[in-house]
């Protein structure tokens, strides 16, 4: 069966996972004020002071940039005996306006055929706002302290990254519509709608504000089933593949099932009681089945009264090319019916039976039929679960020809237009 596609964005906030990261990340990075030598300049050391202000987070795509500005200022000496250390120079310091310098830290939104998400370094940027230099020395503490910044956001990141990967969200939702997927839809009275996904493959991560918008795309085969609710094992969610291109709309094929039972029941219901007047006398109608095989369609009557016994009649299921009705084509009387009904007389021929029969039954699956591409639009516009929900527009529908399977008779059908998935 030919494969249809039904892409799934799943949003995850990242505001939260950001506070946390904002939080883990400290104002001021340790050991400040704390006297450290000048590599090259003996016995000259120097200490300084750093906060940082708010972190920024740009997010594009699936790049997402962590930027900060730091504040700091630096004192310079010369230590004499014992730990008496005699400030020299200094920069940055009150009354001086702080020095600033501006921090990049560019990380990768990821995720793994395990469906965890990961978030990887890329590059690590220094913009100096303003130097902080002691001239005599030749001194710049603006590396210092971009190193330690470095550190700090890288710690930041990894946070982040940790918090990501353990919130399992995106496997979470993904299982959750898989699930719903994998089970039977109801369209309406005794019409179920079966996806069947079978693959789910991903495209490219994107972000929306501070939203990360994961798409996987879910390769389905989808079918319409009439009758009894189908029983459908659970199954579980496969290994992520990459590269998806989601469509933005949508081709269902399906295969519209009329199960034997069902229309037999349904065919009883109009029949069974029925009775005919005839210048020999009344029969009636006592029970009615229907099967199919080798793309021929039967039904098989139970008489009583004036001729008593069972008769069985074949014709072709066909599609009606203007109504798009299913009907049974030059139903007749099977070659053994038709004997058995020659010994009892060929008055009952001239009876109405046979044409009620046709009329009856091109009155069930057309019935059946009817208003099938209402039925499932309204049932494509519902919510799964409290936060899933299934939409879709479709434009038309389209019946191919009519053919017999073991339990029923089977129509491809071609449902075109737009549906989606929404997990909030």
């Amino acid at each position: 069966m030919e494969a249809s596609y039904l892409a799934l964005p799943i949003r995850v906030d990242l505001n939260p996972l950001l506070a946390q990261m904002e939080a883990q990340v400290p104002l001021s990075p340790p050991k400040i004020e704390t006297w450290a030598e000048i590599k090259g300049k003996p016995r000259a050391y120097f200490r300084f002071n750093l906060i940082r202000e708010p972190l920024l987070v740009r997010m594009k795509d699936a790049q997402v940039s962590v930027l900060v500005v730091a504040n700091y200022g630096m004192d310079v000496s010369v230590r004499t005996l014992g730990q008496h250390y005699t400030v020299v120079g200094s920069c940055g310091r009150s009354p001086e306006a702080p020095r600033r310098v501006m921090l990049e830290l560019k990380t990768t939104l990821g995720l793994r055929p395990d469906w965890t998400v990961d978030l990887s370094q890329t590059a690590f940027e220094v913009r100096p706002l303003s130097a902080c230099e002691i001239t005599f020395l030749g001194f710049d503490i603006t590396s210092q302290v971009a190193a330690g910044m470095h550190e700090n956001l890288a710690d930041g990141a990894a946070t982040l990254g940790r918090l990501v990967r353990e919130s399992a969200l995106a496997r979470q939702k993904a299982q959750e519509a898989w699930t719903l997927l994998s089970q039977p839809i109801e369209l309406g009275r005794d019409l179920y709608l079966l996806f069947q996904p079978r693959r789910i493959r991903l495209a490219p991560l994107v972000t929306q504000g501070r939203v990360l918008v994961i798409t996987p795309e879910l390769e389905t085969q989808p079918r319409l089933v009439m009758g009894a609710k189908p029983q459908v094992p659970a199954a579980a969610l496969p290994a992520l593949e990459p590269n998806a291109s989601p469509r933005s709309g949508f081709r269902l094929k399906v295969e519209a099932d009329l199960s034997y039972a069902h229309a037999s029941r349904q065919l009883a219901t109009e029949l069974v009681g029925k009775t005919f007047d005839t210048d020999r006398g009344r029969f009636g109608i006592t029970a009615v089945r229907v099967w199919g095989e080798q793309g021929r369609a039967f039904m098989e009557v139970g008489l009583e009264g004036r001729v008593t016994g069972k008769v069985t009649l074949s014709g072709r299921p066909v599609r009606d090319p203007l109504t798009h009705d299913l009907r049974f084509e030059g139903l007749d009387f099977t070659l053994e019916s038709r004997s058995w009904l020659t010994r009892m007389g060929d008055w009952i021929y001239h009876s109405s039976l046979r044409k009620v029969l046709t009329e009856k039954a091109h009155f069930l699956l057309d019935q059946q039929f009817q208003g099938l591409r209402e039925s499932v639009q309204a049932g494509l516009n519902r919510t799964l679960a409290p936060n899933l929900s299934l939409s879709g527009q479709l434009r038309e529908l389209r019946m191919g020809e009519v053919g017999t399977g073991p339990e029923g008779f089977l129509s491809s059908a071609y449902l075109e237009g737009e549906v989606q998935l929404e997990l909030k």
